[in-house]
């Protein structure tokens, strides 16, 4: 049973989680109230486009770099160099004047964002034990949308602030510090560690993440640690870009496990829920709604109460079982949207509403997409971020960096077309566009994507030595089931 400094050990890194919520969905709210403060003018859909997009693009590098440094320097610099780039990209947006200006430190904090997102789970799913690995990555998930509720929070706050979007990017400046100073108090990965041969400090953070432990079963642990890194540091004397590379492509297990991995976040960004997240405001608007910011306000609200739901099921119910029984709905969703913007009217070539008379439409629009995100949250949301449990330890850091490198080229694509796609093939189109890759997604999550809760790292390896393990996993499953019923009726007698 894992003691409280574990638990605090993953929140504090998860503040780098909230930094992610804030910073991808307070862009919502100064779209909509940046008026001429850049340039002396009125911001373009395109120029809207750029700024959200650059985020995206400054996290797609963040995660690269991230990914590439975290084996050779640990996870904890990466942290502090994410909390760096919050800080000083929070700052020069508040600070900005001009659209170049704000575009770097949109740029700087996508570099942050990026970083994070590849080394806030990996850390957690390092020093988490496997029956509450799930639950414990899902504190990032449930910061990431504490995050996204701050920051439609204050949107709300500032909006009728003169030049209150400066406030709203420029507060972002606040967790990144306290991340900093917390970053003091948690130790390094314990198998980063052993893999540093620095096994005394592994055997102190293993005795205080299991406080109640005996020695013996601590000496087990970091024994287990040891076989699990013995046997990555044999399959690569010294990992380098290239040969993790080479291990992810060209050993068959590594690549289904990274085809797994990569393509559940794949689709977690081309089902659409991140246009919600930078356009939510823009998007209220468009439907008629007076008060957009408000409404994007219970959008994030609802996202964040159904991730908190999500980390009491994920183990319980498992990986998989949790998506399959939620991704149906999204596309569902979708269409309901869809064919309720066809009795928005709309001018396609400045998305503004062409008569004051919306009504009904509107509201089926918003409770459809409440209802998308509720399902998105509880599963799609929260999942993909798991998965580089997949991967073995040599190769665990480039595959997050690939895992990343999915989930922000797809951001980038997301975040730069979504008002180009609502002017080009209309509102039904882009949401039906949408509701037929979230089908995709669940045809793929049915084939390709293995059970892995309460397995531990090493176990996982296993698994794609079988295929896509869908099969061996279950398998597994019952096999230990039925061990532990075994178990229990034996001390019973």
């Amino acid at each position: 049973m894992p003691g409280a400094f574990v638990w605090l050990c993953a929140s504090a890194t998860a503040i780098g989680g909230m930094l992610f919520g804030y910073d991808t969905g307070v862009i919502s709210g100064v779209l909509v109230v940046l008026g001429t403060d850049l340039d002396n003018r009125a911001l373009s859909s395109t120029d809207k486009e750029l700024i959200t997009t650059l985020c995206a693009a400054g996290a797609f590098i963040g995660a690269i770099v991230a990914g590439i440094t975290a084996d050779k320097h640990g996870r904890k610099p990466a942290a502090w160099f994410a909390s760096v780039l919050f800080t000083i990209g929070a700052i020069i947006q508040g600070t900005s004047y001009s659209i170049a200006q704000m575009s770097v430190g949109r740029i700087l904090v996508g570099l942050g964002v990026g970083s994070a997102s590849t080394i806030v789970p990996l850390y957690i799913a390092e020093i988490s034990p496997a029956r509450y690995r799930g639950r414990m990555i899902s504190v990032d998930m449930i910061f990431l949308g504490t995050g996204s509720v701050l920051a439609y929070a204050m949107d709300a706050a500032f909006e009728h602030v003169d030049h209150g979007w400066r406030y709203m990017v420029g507060l972002g400046a606040v967790p990144s510090i306290l991340l900093g100073v917390f970053l003091f108090w948690c130790p390094e990965s314990p198998r980063q560690l052993i893999y540093h041969n620095r096994r005394e400090e592994s055997v102190r953070v293993v005795r205080q993440i299991y406080p109640n432990a005996t020695e013996q079963q601590i000496a087990d642990k970091v024994l287990s640690i040891e076989q699990g890194v013995t046997r990555a540091k044999a399959l690569e004397e010294e990992v380098t870009l290239n040969k993790a590379l080479k291990a992810l492509f060209t050993i068959p297990a590594n690549f289904r496990a990274l085809v797994a991995a990569c393509g559940l976040m794949f689709f977690q960004q081309f089902c659409g829920f991140n246009t919600l997240m930078y356009y939510s405001s823009t998007l209220f608007g468009i439907v008629g709604f007076k008060n957009p910011i408000a409404v994007g306000t219970v959008v994030a609200g609802v996202n964040w109460i159904f991730t908190v739901l999500s980390i009491f099921l994920i183990d319980r119910v498992g990986r998989r079982r949790i998506l399959l029984w939620t991704m149906w709905a999204m596309p569902l969703c979708l269409i309901l949207a869809a064919i309720a913007f066809k009795w928005v009217p709309i001018d396609r070539q400045t998305l503004e509403l062409t008569s004051d008379k919306v009504g009904w439409s509107a509201d089926i629009v918003l409770v459809a997409m409440i209802l998308f995100v509720a399902f998105y949250a509880a599963g799609l949301g929260c999942v993909p971020w798991q998965a580089n449990e997949f991967l073995p330890m040599e190769v665990r850091a480039m595959g997050t960096m690939m895992i990343n490198m999915f989930n922000w080229g797809p951001n980038i694509v997301v975040s730069s077309t979504f008002l180009s796609m609502m002017k080009g093939i209309t509102p039904p189109g882009t949401f039906g566009f949408y509701a037929a890759l979230c089908i995709l997604g669940w045809i793929f999550v049915f084939f390709c994507f293995p059970e892995a809760s309460n397995m531990n790292l090493e176990e996982i390896r296993a698994v794609f030595e079988h295929g896509f393990g869908v099969r061996y996993a279950e398998i597994w499953r019952k096999q230990q089931r039925a061990a532990i019923r075994l178990s229990h009726e034996e001390s019973g007698t």
